[in-house]
This record gives structure tokens, C-alpha cells and sequence, in this order.
């Protein structure tokens, strides 16, 4: 075999390894839900949580917000759903984060801060979720 095909093969066998090492590591990202995060199961590792924002404290870097689970298509919100705050670190804030946004985040756990640092976050398209916002849980069990 000539060099030039030799070099060619290494080539291709090396963008193949990096490649499929750049997958492994980015597809290993986990989904949690909120819950799991202050459960004893969760290890601080960088996971990726789906959820809906219930309220927005601050647009500025850092951005802060509040979020709650999204609950399965066709079950209601519970009555003591769990809360998330969140601290967006990013540089760019989607326009479109708001309250009953949907929102996709990446990041870890931080108790000491008693929030989720996000160092991702994107919103899904609103005609995704318009129409199915989530209520609080003061409004889904009114006080008689």
C-alpha cells in the first residue's frame, strides 16, 4: 500500500473515533425530573430537565425563574407539584421565556444554592404548548 493510502485510511479512522466520541458524550446527558433533583438519587451530575415556567424574576444575566414538572399529556397538576428555581447563566435569554413557557434546560443541581444552574436552556415553539398552560396549585384546588 502507498503512503497517500495509508495516511487516508488513518485519517478516516480518526474523524470516525471523534465522531462517535463527541456522541457519547454529548448524547449521555440524562432527563430528570424535579423531584429526582432533591432526591438522594441524584449525584450532582449534568442532566437535562423539562419543565414549565410559572414565573420569571429576572430577564438580566443571571436570568432566574421558577419552573414546575410538565405533567404526562391528559393528568392534571398536582396539588403540591414541585418547584424549581432556576438560574440561567447563559448569554443569550430566549425571547420567548415567559410564564407558561415550556422550556428544555441543561445543567446541574446545586443545593447549596437551592437551584438548577442551567448552562443551556431553549423554549419550545409556543404552538406546542398554547392552550395547555398549567396552573398553579392554588388555582387548581381553589379554597372553598
Amino acid at each position: 500500500m502507498s503512503a497517500k493510502v495509508i495516511i487516508v485510511i488513518v485519517l478516516f479512522a480518526a474523524a470516525i473515533g471523534g465522531a462517535v466520541s463527541l456522541a457519547l458524550l454529548e448524547g449521555g446527558t440524562e432527563y430528570r425530573t424535579i423531584p429526582e433533583l432533591s432526591s438522594g438519587s441524584y449525584g450532582g451530575e449534568r442532566v437535562k430537565v423539562k419543565a414549565q415556567v410559572i414565573s420569571v424574576q429576572s430577564q438580566f444575566r443571571p436570568t432566574q425563574f421558577t419552573a414546575v414538572d410538565i405533567p404526562p399529556e391528559g393528568q392534571a397538576l398536582p396539588a403540591n407539584p414541585a418547584v424549581l428555581q432556576v438560574i440561567y447563566e447563559g448569554d443569550d435569554v430566549p425571547a420567548n421565556l415567559k410564564k407558561a413557557a415550556h422550556v428544555t434546560m441543561e445543567g446541574r443541581y446545586d443545593p447549596q444554592r437551592g437551584a438548577f444552574v442551567a448552562t443551556l436552556l431553549q423554549t419550545q415553539c409556543p404552538s406546542r404548548y398554547e392552550g395547555k398552560e398549567l396552573t398553579t396549585a392554588d388555582e387548581a384546588n381553589p379554597a372553598p
